[in-house]
């Protein structure tokens, strides 16, 4: 027994060995074991555990024991862990595994993953439970970061401007960000995974476009970068999209082919101000205006175009000049406008003047404007070039002053005309109530008495006629409406009585008038005779006018002739008190004198005008040529062609009309005027001779007269109220009888183109007012054939007096000498004779006429030529006849 009790000690005791082995084992293993492993009571506290665990929370054995598990589990762990413990105590479940956090003594959390058994006494009931956790930190944290950094790569692909997307090698779309997605019309960046250019793209050759694309790039592995293109599909409203586009093959560390990214970036914006910047470019280098821009110390930075043609710099010249190299007024290291006023005031015009590379000065406006762009200041100069401005400006300013010369003129010419028109004004005037009031006092006073005023008041009318159709003439040659009326005339003739009307104005101022004839001069030429006569008095008139001694000589020479076509030149030279050089561009000026004529107090300063816009009508040219002091010269040429002897009237005027002459028919004469004054005239000039005569006040009114007392002729006025001349002429003349009515029209009009257009209305004949009686009455000689009798008929004046001029052609040589051995002037006295002559000699017309009007009444017809020979200011022939003997 005590054999078996010994053995039965031993085997306790190795089986108390044993176990304390495996105790000791099992603690070895418990604590030394890689993971942690953790003992817990049913009610959830630490009962033991194991280094491994310990390390990992941070925590000693001490502090674990005895603690809730729960008190450092995570919070969002603590529920699902309060729920699966609870299912494995009440054994639901025989274990669980949960992945889950506990908080580290440090305070940081720890991953595990948790799996947790359930441990039963011997009977089966539960002891406790045994938890193996396996640190999964480093995992998660590696995890974590990867999450972090695909979320960092998301954010900075949906945050850059450009779009980006990714394929895998079957060109399946793997994800894109957001702008790509926002671009392709996607919900998400997500949304595009798994789908392809043709999920995304109805079109099919807008996918297949992008797919081949693609292709090349995976096939070559080889980048495409920053290919600009513009989008397949329009953007809104049709506006055109422009894409910078690179493909890029995505490689491993092998080098093999994962698949292929893509980044776009739209361009529309700068693509759009790339192209306005190109046109603005071209502009600016096409502007005929030159630009320089410059830096704040006034060096060029950039040119165009314009500036290099103008300047005549090249480009690389100009870019190595400042603005001082070109403009002078520029401050220096800068513009003429400084910097801090360019600055505030943002932009100013200023005209400059700029240089060229030869030297050449321009006239420039400058429009310079502030720049300022990346903290930098610049200016920016648009130059015109005003030259033609300038010189318009120039001519302007000429111009103006020109209007105001004239206007001036003008004005003088106003005061001259005012003086000349009113001086023989007033003699008409003066005499015409003179007249007046002596009828008044004496009605019966014989009309003999009025002679005198009368001649007065006739010159007086002459004198402002003259004066008038000065002014007439000049507003027709002012407005264009002068012309030739050229005729086959005796030039001899013409030159021949310039000399006997001009020679007795220049004796009486003791100065020589000679006239040297070249001897190949033609004696009948076609030409404008009555305006080469003008030009003539015009000339040698000034010419006698402003000399004081000395004398005046016309020449006429011979120019050039071709056949009977040629030139002739016509030079006045006197030794007057010449011309200011100064004045000669105001010599033709219409309306202006010089200081020479302004203080003559004589003439209406058109006349030279009027010459030289005569003379150039007739094809020539007027030159002037003076000296102060030695007198001048005017020379002109004229176009003429050679004529044939001219068919001359050399009957003398039959005298004065007194009567009609026996046996003729009673002419009817119907005088049609509006104006009251013009009827009466023409009415009492006709009446005494023996017409029958009425009067009209219109058209209307002359046409009634017309049908009923059917005249012989009428004298039509062509301006008149109710019905003008035209359209009663054109009623007249449209009838069978109306035919043989003879109609004159009476105007006022200073038009030559006025007697075509009177003539086209129907008229027969033109006079024009106002008119001299012999004119009125050879109209109606004309016209009707009628006889009168004349005064000279009566007084066989002509039988008395003989009076003789001789013409010697060969030499030129005019003699106007007058035979007086028949003029019987021995019935004047001899005080009454010399004081005729004195008169004469002093050109004192009224002086003559006093004398004149001394000799008796019987010896009348002497009277008459001697008043005749006055009027017609034949002074020389009156100090011929009344010279002492």
């Amino acid at each position: 027994m005590n054999h078996n009790h010994r053995q039965l000690h031993q085997k306790l005791q190795q089986l108390e060995t044993a176990l304390a082995e495996s105790q000791n084992r099992l603690r070895d293993l418990f604590h030394l074991a890689p993971i942690g492993i953790a003992e817990i009571s049913t009610e959830g506290y630490f009962l033991e555990v194991n280094t491994a665990f310990c390390r990992w929370v941070g925590y000693s054995q001490a502090d674990l024991i005895n603690l809730d598990f729960n008190e450092i589990t995570h919070p969002e762990d603590g529920d699902i862990c309060r729920q699966k413990f609870e299912q494995l105590i009440t054994q639901q479940i025989d274990e669980y595994t949960l992945e889950k956090r506990y908080r580290h003594r440090d305070g940081h959390w720890v991953y595990g993953i948790v799996t947790c058994y359930l441990r039963l006494d011997v009977k089966g009931n539960p002891l406790c439970a045994i938890a193996q956790i396996i640190d999964i930190t480093q995992g998660k944290r590696s995890e974590q970061e990867i999450r972090e950094k695909e979320e960092y790569l998301r954010l900075l692909l949906d945050n850059i401007p450009q779009q980006v997307f990714w394929k895998d090698t079957n060109l399946v779309f793997r994800g894109c960000n957001r702008n790509w997605a926002i671009a392709a019309g996607l919900d998400s960046s997500e949304s595009v995974v798994g789908k392809t250019d043709f999920d995304l793209f109805a079109d099919a050759e807008i996918a297949e476009f992008y797919r081949e694309k693609d292709r090349q790039v995976l096939e070559s592995r080889t980048p495409e970068m920053n290919v600009v293109a513009p989008k397949q599909k329009l953007g809104p409203g049709g506006r055109r999209i422009w894409l910078d586009v690179s493909r890029i093959p995505m490689l491993d560390s092998q080098g093999n082919v994962l698949g292929i990214l893509g980044v776009l970036e739209d361009i529309t914006e700068s693509k759009e101000i790339d192209e306005k910047l190109r046109l603005t470019q071209f502009s600016i280098d096409k502007s005929r205006d030159y630009v320089l821009f410059s830096d704040i110390n006034g060096r060029f930075f950039y040119v165009n175009e314009a500036a290099c043609q103008i300047l005549g710099y090249s480009k690389e010249e100009l870019l190595t000049m400042e603005v001082g190299d070109i403009d002078p007024l520029a401050s220096p290291g800068g513009w003429s406008i400084s910097w801090d006023d360019l600055r505030d005031q943002g932009s100013f015009t200023f005209e400059s003047t700029h240089y060229t590379k030869t030297g050449q000065a321009i006239a420039v406006e400058i429009t310079l404007s502030h720049l300022e762009y990346n903290h930098r200041e610049y200016g920016c100069a648009v130059v015109r070039d005003i030259r033609d401005r300038k010189q318009t400006e120039i001519a302007l300013q000429q111009a103006k002053e020109a209007a105001e010369t004239a206007s001036r003129a003008k004005s003088e010419f106003l005061a001259r005309m005012s003086h000349e028109l009113r001086t023989p004004l007033n003699a008409i005037l003066g005499f015409t109530q003179l007249m007046e009031r002596e009828l008044y006092h004496n009605p019966n006073i014989p009309l003999f008495d009025h002679k005198e005023h009368l001649e007065i008041i006739g010159r007086s009318g002459e004198h402002l006629l003259e004066l008038i159709n000065d002014v007439l003439e000049m507003s027709k040659i002012e407005a264009g409406r002068v012309s030739l009326n050229p005729t086959n005339f005796n030039l001899i003739s013409l030159l021949n009585s310039l000399r006997e009307m001009l020679e007795l104005p220049a004796s009486s101022k003791k100065l020589t008038l000679d006239f040297a004839i070249d001897d190949q001069i033609p004696t009948y030429i076609y030409a404008d005779e009555q305006k080469l006569r003008q030009c003539l008095i015009n000339l040698l008139g000034n010419a006698i006018k402003f000399t004081v001694k000395g004398g005046v000589i016309l020449r006429v020479k011979l120019g050039k002739f071709n056949h009977d076509f040629g030139q002739l030149w016509f030079e006045v030279e006197d030794t007057g008190p010449g011309i200011d050089p100064s004045e000669m561009d105001l010599l033709f000026e219409p309306f202006s004198q010089t200081e020479t004529g302004r203080n003559s107090q004589q003439g209406t300063g058109l006349g030279l005008s009027i010459t030289q816009k005569f003379i150039g009508l007739m094809g020539g040219e007027i030159q002037v040529s003076s000296e102060r002091g030695k007198g001048t010269i005017f020379r002109f040429d004229i176009q003429v062609t050679m004529a044939e002897a001219a068919t001359r009237n050399s009957e003398k005027s039959p005298g004065r009309a007194i009567a009609l002459a026996e046996n003729q028919p009673e002419y009817r004469i119907l005088v049609v005027d509006d104006n009251w004054t013009n009827r009466k005239l023409v009415v009492k000039l006709l009446n005494p001779l023996g017409f029958h005569v009425r009067e009209a006040e219109n058209g209307q009114e002359a046409i009634a007269i017309w049908e009923e007392w059917k005249p012989h002729l009428i004298f039509m006025d062509m301006r008149m109220p109710v019905m003008d001349g035209y359209e009663a002429t054109q009623l007249i003349k449209r009838h069978l009888k109306g035919q043989a009515t003879v109609i004159i029209a009476l105007t006022a009009s200073a038009l030559q183109q006025e007697k075509s257009i009177v003539l086209s209305a129907g008229c027969d004949d033109f006079v024009r007012k106002p008119f001299r009686v012999d004119q009125l009455l050879q109209t109606i000689v004309k016209h009707l054939g009628v006889r009168f009798i004349y005064e000279q008929n009566q007084s066989q004046l002509a039988e008395n007096l003989a009076i003789s001029e001789s013409q010697n052609s060969a030499n030129r040589n005019y003699n106007t000498s007058v035979d007086t051995t028949e003029i019987n002037l021995s019935v004047m006295p001899e005080p009454w004779l010399k004081e005729l002559h004195q008169a004469a000699t002093k050109l004192n017309g009224r002086l003559i006429a006093d004398t004149i009007a001394k000799i008796p009444g019987q010896y009348k017809p002497l009277a008459d030529y001697l008043s005749k020979l006055a009027n017609d200011f034949r002074y020389d022939i009156l100090i011929d006849l009344t010279k002492p003997k």
